[in-house]
C-alpha cells in the first residue's frame, strides 16, 4: 500500500482533491488528510513515510514552499505535486523537485492522467521495499539490500548489507508477504534472498557476504528447484 499526504489549509478544498484521488482504482492507497501542513511534519517524525504529497502552497500560516523544504529533509525523492491558485511560485516549487505544478481549479482530466502515472511509479518503488515498527519506529528496508531473516524465538532479525534490525514478529508472516519476490524458507529458522546464495552443500547454504546458514532436509529439494529456476531466470 501506498500512503498519499494532501495538504490544504482550506478543508473545503482538500476534500475536493481527495474527491478527484479516490477516482483513481488498481492501485492499493490511504490518503492522510492535512488542513495544517505541521502536522504531516509531525506524523512524519513519528515515523510516517508517505509516497506521494499533494501540496498547496498559498496557506494562511504556512508557505508551501517552505513546506516543502522540510518534506524533503526526510523524502528527498517522493513525488511532490503542488496545487494551488496562483502560477507565480511555479519556478520556486521546481527548485523543490516538485513532479507537477497544478492551478485550481483543477483540470481534473490532466490532474489524474498524470497522478496515475506517479502513482504507478511510486507503487512499483514501494513494492522493492517493506516496512518494518520496531523499538526505533518505522523502518523502510530495500529488499535487495536484505541477505537473509531469522527467527529466534518470538524475536525477527533482519539481516541487510548495511545493518541488522531487530524486531518482534513471525517468520511465517515474512515468508508469505515475500514469496514472490525471491525469498524462499530454507530452514524453520531462516528466510533466505536467493540473490546472494553462492553456494550449496549438503545442508550449509553459502552466501555472497560469507555467512552460512543452515538447510534443513526436507527443504532442501524445493531450494535447490528454487535456486535453479532464480538462475535461469536472471542469466
Amino acid at each position: 500500500m501506498i500512503h498519499i499526504a494532501i495538504c490544504d489549509d482550506n478543508a473545503s478544498e482538500l476534500k475536493q482533491i481527495k474527491i478527484i484521488v479516490e477516482k483513481i482504482s488498481l492501485i492499493e492507497y490511504e490518503i492522510h488528510e492535512y488542513t495544517d501542513p505541521n502536522e504531516c511534519i509531525q506524523a512524519i517524525e513519528q515515523g510516517m513515510i508517505f509516497d506521494c504529497f499533494l501540496l498547496d502552497i498559498l496557506m494562511n500560516k504556512d508557505n508551501g514552499i517552505d513546506i516543502a523544504q522540510k518534506l524533503r529533509e526526510t523524502h528527498p525523492d517522493t513525488p511532490l505535486i503542488f496545487i494551488t491558485a496562483t502560477p507565480e511560485f511555479a519556478l520556486a516549487g521546481y527548485e523543490v523537485n516538485a513532479a507537477r505544478y497544478y492551478l485550481k481549479p483543477l483540470d481534473e482530466v490532466c490532474f489524474l492522467r498524470d497522478l496515475k502515472k506517479i502513482l504507478a511509479l511510486a507503487y512499483a518503488k514501494n513494492n522493492d521495499y517493506m516496512t518494518i515498527s520496531n523499538a526505533s519506529g518505522l523502518t523502510r528496508i530495500r529488499l535487495s539490500d536484505i541477505y537473509y531473516i531469522e527467527s529466534m524465538l518470538r524475536t525477527i532479525q533482519i539481516h541487510t548489507k548495511d545493518k541488522n534490525y531487530t524486531m518482534v514478529g513471525k517468520i511465517s508472516k515474512f515468508e508469505e508477504s515475500l514469496r514472490h519476490q525471491h525469498f524462499i524458507r530454507v530452514h524453520k529458522s531462516f528466510l533466505v534472498n536467493l540473490r546472494y546464495v553462492q553456494n550449496i552443500f549438503k545442508d550449509t547454504i553459502t552466501l555472497d557476504n560469507g555467512e552460512q546458514i543452515l538447510l534443513s532436509k526436507h527443504r532442501s529439494k524445493e531450494t535447490h528447484e528454487q535456486l535453479v529456476k532464480y538462475i535461469q531466470e536472471h542469466v
